[in-house]
C-alpha cells in the first residue's frame, strides 16, 4: 500500500494554504491561474508552481548550471561565481521583495531558478559565436529565446505558461525604470509560440517582451540586481579592478550595498502597486553601476575566455557544429550517443522533439551545442574535431 497523507492533516493544510492565498496582493498570481497544456492535479502540498521549482531543479540543464560562465570563465578558483550561483542569488532576491509585496513566492523561484537555462558555453561571448552559426540558416540564437525554447520544445516539460513567459521575458540586457503586464504579453501558448517564431527570425522586439505576471517582471530586475555587484566583487577578488575605480552612488558601490539599497527602493515605489517599479533617482544610479562595470569589466580582456581568442571560439564552435549537423543528416552515432540519452527521461517527449525538427536539423545543432558546459565544448571538440 502506498503512503498516503494522512485525511486530517490534509483538511488542515488546505485550509491554511486557502487562508495563505488570501494574503496575497490582489496584483499576485495565484495557483489557480496556472496554465498549462496538460492537465495537472496539484495535491496540497505540491502546489502548481512548487511542482515547476521541481521539475526544473531535475531538468538536466539545470546540472549544469555549475559548469557555465556567469562573466569570467574556466578559472580555477572556487570562489568565482558560476551560472549556478547567479540564479540561487536571482531566486532570493526576488523572493525577498516578492515576499514584502505579497507576490507569489513559488512561482518566482521557478521563474528565477529557470531563466538562464538557455545560456551556452562562456555566456553571453558564447551567445554571440553561436549566434553567427545560426545567422547562415535564417535562424537567430538569443539565451532568454533559447530557455524558453528549451522549456516548450525541446524537453516539453510541461510547466506552466507564466514560467516560461518569465524565462522568455527576462531579457537583463535592457534596464527599465518599471514593469507590469501588458497588451503584449502573452495569454496564451499560441502567443508564446508565435512570439518564439519571431525570435527565430530575428524579427521579435524587446519591446515586445514584458512577462505577463509581476512575479516575471519583478524576476527580471532581480537579475540585473543580482549581477551588476556580484560581478564588481568578482572582478575585484581576481584584481582586475579596485572598488576604488567605481563611483559611490545612492546605491553604494559594494555588492551587498547595491543590492539592499534596490530592495528597499522597488519595494517602496512598488508596495500595493500593478508594477514592479524603482524611482528615477535609483534608476539613473544603476544605469551608471551598469555603465561603469561594461568599460571596466565587461568589454575589457578580463571577461575574454582564458586562453582562447574570439576567433579560436568562433572556429572550435563552427567546427563543432559542423560535425553534428553531418551526424544528424548522417547515421547520427554522435547525436543518439552524446545528446538524446541526456535530453529529457520522458523517452516519447524526446521522439516528439526530434520528430517536429526533422526539416531543421540546423536547431537540433544549435540546441546540443546550447546545452553543453563550458570544459565539456572544448572536451568534445577535442575529442571528434581535432585530428
Amino acid at each position: 500500500m502506498k503512503i498516503q497523507l494522512d485525511k486530517n492533516i490534509e483538511k488542515t493544510l488546505t485550509k491554511q494554504y486557502v487562508q495563505r492565498d488570501e494574503l496575497l496582493s490582489e496584483y499576485a498570481t495565484k495557483d489557480s491561474m496556472a496554465i498549462r497544456k496538460d492537465a495537472y492535479v496539484p495535491k496540497v502540498f505540491r502546489r502548481q508552481f512548487i511542482r515547476d521549482c521541481e521539475v526544473i531543479l531535475n531538468l538536466p540543464l539545470f546540472n549544469r548550471y555549475a559548469g557555465k560562465t556567469q562573466v569570467f570563465s574556466l578559472l580555477d578558483n572556487d570562489d568565482i561565481s558560476t551560472r549556478a550561483y547567479h540564479v540561487q542569488l536571482v531566486s532570493r532576491i526576488a523572493r525577498t521583495i516578492g515576499s514584502a509585496l505579497s507576490l507569489n513566492c513559488d512561482l518566482i523561484e521557478a521563474i528565477a531558478l529557470a531563466h538562464d537555462l538557455g545560456h551556452c558555453p562562456f555566456g553571453h561571448r558564447g551567445e554571440k559565436l553561436l549566434d553567427n552559426v545560426a545567422k547562415r540558416y535564417e535562424y537567430r540564437f538569443f539565451h532568454h529565446v533559447q530557455g524558453a525554447r528549451y522549456l516548450l520544445s525541446v524537453v516539453k516539460s510541461d510547466l506552466s505558461l507564466q514560467v516560461i513567459d518569465g524565462v522568455l521575458c527576462h531579457n537583463g540586457e535592457e534596464i527599465l525604470p518599471c514593469y507590469a503586464p501588458n497588451e503584449k504579453s502573452c495569454k496564451s501558448f499560441d502567443d508564446l509560440q508565435d512570439k518564439l517564431n519571431l525570435a527565430y527570425a530575428g524579427k521579435l522586439n524587446d519591446s515586445n517582451l514584458m512577462a505577463s505576471t509581476l512575479e516575471g517582471c519583478l524576476v527580471r530586475i532581480c537579475d540585473v540586481i543580482a549581477y551588476v555587484g556580484k560581478d564588481r566583487q568578482d572582478a575585484e577578488k581576481l584584481r582586475y579592478v579596485k572598488f576604488d575605480d567605481f563611483s559611490d552612488t545612492i546605491l553604494g558601490k559594494f555588492n551587498h550595498e547595491i543590492i539592499a539599497a534596490l530592495c528597499m527602493d522597488i519595494i517602496n515605489n512598488s508596495y500595493g502597486k500593478n508594477h514592479i517599479k524603482m524611482s528615477n533617482e535609483a534608476f539613473d544610479a544603476l544605469m551608471k553601476i551598469k555603465d561603469e562595470n561594461y568599460a571596466l569589466i565587461y568589454k575589457g580582456d578580463h571577461s575574454k575566455v582564458d586562453g582562447y581568442s574570439d576567433e579560436d571560439l568562433q572556429n572550435i564552435v563552427d567546427e563543432v557544429f559542423k560535425l553534428i549537423l553531418n551526424d544528424l543528416k548522417g547515421e547520427r552515432k554522435i547525436v543518439d550517443k552524446y545528446y538524446r540519452p541526456y535530453i529529457y527521461p520522458n523517452s516519447k517527449k524526446v521522439d516528439e522533439y526530434f520528430e517536429e525538427n526533422l526539416q531543421y536539423p540546423h536547431r537540433v545543432a544549435i540546441d546540443m551545442i546550447a546545452s553543453m558546459s563550458d570544459k565539456y565544448l572544448l572536451e568534445f571538440y577535442k575529442k571528434h574535431c581535432v585530428k
